[in-house]
């Protein structure tokens, strides 16, 4: 088994989470750390193509890992794993692309009484 078959084991066991779950924040991890990390927005294409790229790779790892072991492969888990793994971070992308709920809203502006009133209108 891979190193990161190893490494992933070893965080399913510690954290309790089912791999599937293990996945999704995996790529979510990457998606907004792509983001952080190199100041793109949630909107482009980079960070998504990012985190496929990462998932095929692990999954790669996984069917020869798999082939290795069992001798035979399971391209329905694996098709299962890439399409859990990135419906979160298709999601805020669509959000961010195609509606306003992730844009960055402008504070409301600081009133004073005076303001409100009409006092610092003088001529």
């Amino acid at each position: 088994m891979s190193p990161i078959n190893d490494l992933k084991n070893i965080i399913v066991d510690f954290s309790g989470l089912a791999k599937d779950a293990l996945h999704v924040y995996v790529a979510l991890v990457v998606f907004l750390a792509a983001c952080l990390i190199f100041r793109w927005r949630v909107s482009e294409w980079k960070p998504l193509l990012l985190v496929f790229a990462v998932i095929i790779l692990g999954e790669i790892v996984d069917i020869r890992d798999t082939l290795a072991i069992e001798g035979q492969l399971y391209l329905g888990g694996n098709w299962h794993d890439i399409w859990n793994s990135m419906l979160a971070p298709v999601l805020l992308f669509v959000a961010a692309r195609f509606t306003n709920v992730l844009e960055k809203r402008d504070p409301a502006p600081i009133t004073t009484s005076a303001a409100q009133s009409g006092l610092d209108d003088e001529p």
